[in-house]
């Protein structure tokens, strides 16, 4: 069945597809336009080069956004043919997606700021969340968003607790200091902020307990701090690893099943290279797992005996000729 142009839109906008110039192409000029727009919007932040090169500046921006505008509306457009969305309310489930919240966001500062009177400072700011459209080039980047999406739940108690110590502690220090200090600790915000600088264990010392209550609370506090903090970090280095040895395993099952009883051949090069692609493996770990693979079952030959019909392996015996003489 022939794809309509809709659906070659979406495989297009989907994922790059290395066998297609024209899709190396597209993705090329996306993840170029993000680059450029990013750098643009640090200098222009700086009074001179933002004088001397408003011009440049604002083709950049005028052109980038105009190429993320046109991105978005046809990832919009062809949502009905994404297997995802397929169905009812298709573009407005897709819509409402982190990804196509994200292309949202990359255009719309420049809309805001055409059509209101925003603060210029706001846009700059806002402009430079269009790097979060780098999570789509970069493997990295959607491997740590995969890993808080499946530890969402872990997250959250962990955020809860330390919130809770955060809020404790604060008004625990409030309580010990706020007489000896009024200036320092005036209030729960103040005291939020030392107690947010403490249990992240960076100790600014802008702001210190002086009364000996409040530095037996300070050693309670940083000791406390250095378990909760480390928590979330924990969960999400176990995550990653979990994650990663999933994929490689993923990988080695099929690249086992590609492998077994068949040569290295340009097709068999092309899968392997697919799946490498889908699952995020480094060409290193390809290599290296296809290797071990291939050792597992070679031969002295270097090739594998296969049935002619059904392509498995042949297992053959090899008999010795004085334990059994021809009849």
């Amino acid at each position: 069945m022939k794809k309509t142009f809709r659906s070659q839109v979406q495989t297009l906008l989907h994922g790059v597809d290395r066998k297609s110039r024209l899709s190396l192409i597209v993705h090329l000029v996306l993840a170029s336009a993000i680059i450029i727009n990013v750098v643009s919007v640090i200098f222009d932040s700086v009074d001179e080069f933002a004088h001397r090169y408003f011009i440049a500046f604002a083709i950049i921006e005028g052109v980038c956004t105009l190429i993320f505008t046109i991105e978005y509306a046809l990832r919009v457009w062809s949502a009905p043919d994404d297997p995802r969305f397929s169905g009812s309310w298709a573009r407005l489930r897709y819509m409402l997606t982190p990804m196509a919240l994200i292309d949202l966001i990359a255009i719309l500062p420049i809309i805001l700021w055409i059509f209101t009177s925003i603060d210029l400072r706001f846009v700059r700011i806002v402009r430079l969340l269009r790097l979060l459209k780098f999570t789509r080039y970069s493997t990295g980047l959607e491997l740590m968003l995969l890993v808080f999406r499946q530890q969402a739940g872990i997250f959250g108690a962990a955020s809860a607790a330390l919130a809770c110590m955060l809020v404790f502690s604060a008004g625990a220090i409030y309580i010990a200091e706020h007489q000896a200090q009024p200036d320092a600790f005036g209030n729960l915000i103040d005291a939020l902020y030392w107690s947010v600088i403490t249990l992240a264990t960076v100790g600014y010392g802008d702001v210190v307990p002086i009364t000996p209550f409040g530095k037996f609370l300070a050693s309670i506090i940083s000791l406390t701090g250095i378990g909760i903090v480390a928590v979330p970090a924990g969960i999400l280095a176990s995550a990653f690893n979990s994650e990663l040895r999933r994929r490689e395993t993923a990988y080695r099952h099929q690249a086992t099943r590609q492998l077994l009883g068949k040569r290295l051949t340009d097709r068999v090069r092309n899968k392997l290279k697919s799946h490498q692609e889908d699952l995020g493996i480094s060409d290193e770990q390809a290599q290296s797992i296809v290797e071990d693979i291939r050792d597992v079952h070679r031969t002295e030959s270097d090739e594998i005996l296969t049935c002619p019909h059904c392509h498995h392996p042949l297992q053959l015996e090899l008999k010795d000729a004085e334990t059994n003489p021809p009849a």
